[in-house]
């Protein structure tokens, strides 16, 4: 999965020492383990650029990483603090997997505890079988699941973040959201407020990305950029609607028969509306639709995409100043949107 970011949820793992459940104990030891391989493998990307062996392709990508870095902190006003100046190669796909779980007849997604940043929608696993393993567990007890692979990974400013091979052949844009994303995380983010938070640094992304556009006067790709948020909008409003139908149907009285197949025919309208939509910016679907949707699938949707449009019209009161919108965020949280 590609947009999908991933907190740790480990921090103070060593709280794990305390507690006597096992389950509980062997997840923060595999996570430990995860942040560990992270940091011991990460070198200097001046170090990777200078060496021979280092692909010309990921020594692009690598100096332009440094140039949306030193953007950020100059035009944006999210210092890195050491963050993204590193390179770490783990040789896999993804860097996390993580799973988020619903009830079949309920869009509330099953939470988890976690030490420092509270209580977290998903769980996440440096393993994919791990997840897996969660993920039948917790379908055997009749939840709706879903598992992604996660590229992207921060700590929220608690360790200095590198780069990694598992997002750094991005192309500009997405590569340009993704720093600016986890760099606003690294400036405010509010403990057991997810959507909030992610909103947040969706918005901040998405406006860092145009300025960065902008300033190398590429009117193209920023016009296409535009179209390609413009698109995404389309794609949000149509979950939203599902998701609103939904509400309503779980809070019928039916038999599970009958709630089952309503269910799955307000999925099937989703899928057959997000085609078309597809269909009509002659665009293959994205990965959304080559998973399974379930009230999990689109909780992992939602928690990044909720708040977006509310958190921007914030973002318009401040004229666009990110830095404005951020220290009024940090002075009243999510109490902002009431204004």
């Amino acid at each position: 999965m590609k947009k999908l970011r991933f907190v740790p949820m480990f921090l103070s793992s060593f709280l794990a020492l305390f507690l006597t459940n096992c389950e509980t104990l062997s997840f923060y030891t595999q996570a430990a383990r995860g942040q560990a391989e992270i940091t011991f493998k990460r070198r200097a990307v001046s170090k990777v650029i200078e060496d021979e062996s280092t692909d010309k392709a990921v020594v692009a990508q690598l100096k332009l990483a440094q140039s949306l870095v030193n953007f950020a902190e100059t035009e944006l006003s999210l210092k890195s603090s050491g963050s993204y100046r590193h390179y770490t190669d783990l040789d896999r796909e993804h860097v996390v997997f993580i799973v988020h779980a619903s009830p079949e007849f309920s869009l509330e997604p099953k939470t988890w505890w976690y030490p420092v940043v509270g209580t977290q929608d998903y769980r996440g696993y440096f393993k994919e079988e791990d997840a897996h393993r969660t993920r039948d567990a917790l379908q055997k007890e009749g939840f709706d699941c879903y598992v992604g692979g996660v590229n992207a990974y921060s700590t929220l400013g608690f360790f200095k973040d590198p780069l990694l091979n598992t997002f750094i052949d991005y192309p500009e844009v997405d590569l340009a959201e993704l720093i600016f994303h986890e760099l606003t995380h690294h400036r405010y983010y509010e403990k057991n407020e997810t959507p909030f938070n992610e909103a947040l640094a969706e918005v901040v992304a998405r406006e860092g990305t145009r300025r960065w556009l902008r300033k190398n006067a590429n009117a193209a790709a920023l016009a296409k950029y535009e179209l390609r948020l413009k698109r995404r909008s389309a794609i949000r409003s149509a979950i939203e609607q599902t998701i609103k139908r939904l509400e309503q149907l779980y809070q019928k009285e039916l038999a599970d028969k009958e709630m089952r197949a309503r269910k799955e025919a307000e999925i099937s309208v989703l899928k057959e509306e997000i085609t078309q939509l597809y269909k009509g910016w002659k665009q293959k679907p994205n990965h959304f639709l080559s998973t399974p949707l379930n009230n999990a699938r689109l909780n992992a949707f939602t928690t990044y995409e909720a708040l977006v449009p509310e958190i921007e019209k914030q973002l318009a009161r401040h004229n666009g100043d990110v830095d404005s919108l951020i220290k009024e965020v940090k002075k009243k949280g999510p109490l902002i949107l009431e204004n």
